[in-house]
């Protein structure tokens, strides 16, 4: 059964808006009956819940609850999800949003005994939380219940030979994961031409069925390994390795499933599913704050480019971003129109294709101003590695084939590479900023990207900018 993400995330959050009224509805009830202020000053339950109060919690808390139940991340991996952390996500929220309510709505309740206080936050707890739970728990039964016979991963082991080790095949027995063939790329990896490996692989995924990769590595075959990765990354499929001793010890592998073994998916960033809500929460906020305040300043820039050079005053370019999808990047004209006339070529220090305005600008970032619509659009974050062009993308990964980890998160508006580096003039320039953003992708958090936005913003300051 193949599961549409973006049906059973509207699912999931219809049925928590249901039962978070539900869980009000009945708590609303109970409060009626147990705080004694309130019969002495409504004559029924119906003349109490005709009151604003209750009107306005059943208007507005479900909403300030979704809020929640988004930030914990509960929404961002729909799919395959375990019952354990969603008994616990469910259990943190709940909690959170009772606290809230009580202060905000409860505190007001003339009590005659502080303990009942107490009970009364116990008892709007067990109201929300009963029914949220039951709700999500019942729908994601039904969802493993429908796809059990998916549950286990098909993978297609790519080895530098026609046998799998013995360790190897143990780790996937205890791994459940189904192996449909396996594949010697010692071969393929001869060819000169990265697509036509690629699609030698992806022809063996049809043949055999497999979804994800099991790679390999011999530590022999370093450069060949390298090279096969940069190949495998553009497919968009799980990666896996197993961990030897020296991963162990240097890097920190996830490990939140007892019934398999800590396999490594190298194809995915790490981050959490609440890390990844938060962050695009303050893309969110951080792109619509800054479009409304810049506004003026950017309408100004519009009428100068305009007058000083002639051409549009916006410059949009494609660029590849997350998971390699393409998106339209957004920017003030700094260039002569014909910049590019004899094909692509990167801007370099004293350009003579940069406009008068344009240098300005570029001086102070203001050219990347209309970048925050992307952000709010989804294309990019306020911090993540910078997006380029494919042609640039295809000469980086004859370089650096592993360059194709950029993709693992969205391309940002600044970046740890362009705090530590700078712009890149060359694709040089760009393997040597590569290992500041493969950096950032391994450390990514709410912390570090209010660094970097800090650092960013003292180079705007001081006109530091290219």
């Amino acid at each position: 059964m193949r599961i549409n993400e973006r049906n059973l995330r509207a699912a999931y959050i219809f049925a928590d808006y249901l039962s978070t009224i539900a869980g009000v509805v009945v708590f609303t009830f109970v409060r009626f009956f147990f705080v004694d202020n309130l019969r002495v000053r409504f004559a029924d339950l119906t003349s109490f819940f005709g009151t604003p109060g209750p009107k306005l919690t059943l208007l507005l808390f479900p909403f300030f609850m979704l809020g929640l139940y988004y930030l914990s991340g509960y929404y961002v991996s729909v799919v395959g999800k375990s019952r354990v952390k969603e008994f616990l996500s469910t259990l943190v929220s709940v909690s959170m949003g009772s606290i809230v309510f009580f202060m905000v709505v409860l505190l007001n309740d003339v009590l005659p005994r502080r303990v009942w206080n107490y009970e009364i936050l116990l008892l709007f707890f067990l109201c929300l939380f009963i029914p949220v739970y039951l709700t999500r728990l019942s729908l994601t039964s039904l969802i493993i219940s429908r796809t059990s016979h998916s549950s286990v991963e098909a993978v297609l082991v790519l080895s530098f030979g026609s046998e799998i080790p013995k360790e190897v095949m143990g780790v996937l027995r205890r791994s459940r994961k189904l192996i449909k063939g396996v594949f010697d790329v010692s071969v393929p990896l001869q060819v000169s031409d990265d697509t036509e490996i690629r699609r030698r692989l992806e022809a063996e995924l049809e043949r055999t069925g497999a979804s994800s990769f099991m790679v390999v590595l011999p530590k022999a075959e370093s450069e060949r390994s390298l090279r096969l990765l940069g190949v495998l990354y553009p497919l968009d499929r799980h990666i896996y390795v197993s961990p030897d001793d020296y991963m162990m010890l240097v890097s920190r592998v996830p490990y939140d499933n007892l019934l398999s073994e800590p396999l490594v998916d190298i194809s995915r960033s790490s981050l959490s599913d609440s890390v990844v809500a938060m962050k695009r929460m303050l893309d969110v906020a951080g792109s619509s704050v800054g479009l409304i305040l810049s506004a003026p300043l950017m309408l100004v820039l519009a009428v100068l480019i305009k007058i000083k050079s002639s051409g549009p005053v916006f410059f949009s370019q494609e660029r590849v971003g997350y998971h390699r999808k393409t998106f339209m990047i957004h920017k003030f004209r700094t260039m002569r129109v014909d910049a590019e006339a004899g094909g692509p070529s990167l801007s370099s220090d004293d350009d003579p294709r940069v406009t008068g305005i344009g240098r300005f600008m570029r001086k102070y970032r203001l050219d990347e101003l209309p970048n925050l619509w992307n952000v709010l659009r989804g294309d990019m974050s306020l911090v993540g590695p910078r997006p380029e062009r494919e042609y640039y993308l295809k000469k980086l990964h004859r370089l650096a084939p592993h360059c194709a980890l950029l993709h693992q998160v969205r391309p940002g508006l600044t970046s740890l590479g362009m705090v530590k580096f700078g712009y890149a003039s060359s694709v040089d320039d760009m393997a040597a900023r590569l290992k500041y953003d493969l950096l950032y992708i391994q450390n990514i958090s709410i912390s570090l990207d209010l660094k970097i936005m800090f650092y960013t913003i003292r180079t705007i300051s001081r006109g530091e900018g290219k």
